[in-house]
C-alpha cells in the first residue's frame, strides 16, 4: 500500500510539473484558395494541433473562405512541448464525386505549417502567408471526406 502511495504522488506531481511548464503557443495563417482562374469560395479550412498518442490531435478553429477565396485563420494551444500544426482544406474543386456523384464527398488536403510562425502567448505575432493556392490539381496524400 505505501509503495501505490508512493507511485501515485509522483505520478500527481509529474503531471503537475508538465502543467506549470506549459505555455500557450499560437499560430495564424491567411491565404486565398483558387479552383482553376476562379476564386474557391465557401472551402472550408480547419487548423489542428497534432499530437501523439495518447493525446489526440486538437482542432484549433475553422473558418470558410469568403467569395474571392480568402481565408484568416489563428488559434492557440497550451502544450509542453512544440506544437505542431497543420491546415486542413475541404473543398469540391474538381471533385468527380463518389459513384459520379460530385456533392457527395469533398477532397481533403493536409498542408502543414512551418514551426518559425508559432508565437508564445495567445496572440498572433507572424502570420504566415501562405499566398495563392490553387486547389485544382490533385496532391499526392489528398484523401476524401463523404457527407
Amino acid at each position: 500500500l505505501l509503495l501505490r502511495m508512493k507511485s501515485l504522488y509522483v505520478l500527481l506531481f509529474s503531471s503537475l510539473a508538465f502543467v506549470v511548464y506549459a505555455r500557450d503557443q499560437t499560430v495564424g495563417v491567411r491565404g486565398t484558395l483558387m479552383c482553376g482562374s476562379e476564386p474557391l469560395s465557401d472551402a472550408e479550412v480547419k487548423l489542428w494541433e497534432l499530437d501523439t498518442w495518447p493525446d489526440p490531435d486538437d482542432e484549433l478553429a475553422t473558418v470558410r473562405t469568403d467569395k474571392q477565396g480568402r481565408f484568416e485563420i489563428h488559434g492557440t494551444e497550451n502544450e509542453f512541448t512544440s506544437i505542431s500544426p497543420v491546415l486542413k482544406f475541404y473543398h469540391r474543386c474538381n471533385n468527380k464525386g463518389l459513384f459520379n456523384i460530385p456533392k457527395l464527398c469533398k477532397r481533403k488536403l493536409t498542408y502543414e505549417v512551418p514551426s518559425s510562425y508559432i508565437n508564445s502567448g495567445k496572440n498572433v505575432g507572424k502570420w504566415y502567408e501562405m499566398g495563392t493556392v490553387n486547389m485544382e490539381a490533385k496532391q499526392k496524400g489528398e484523401g476524401t471526406e463523404c457527407l
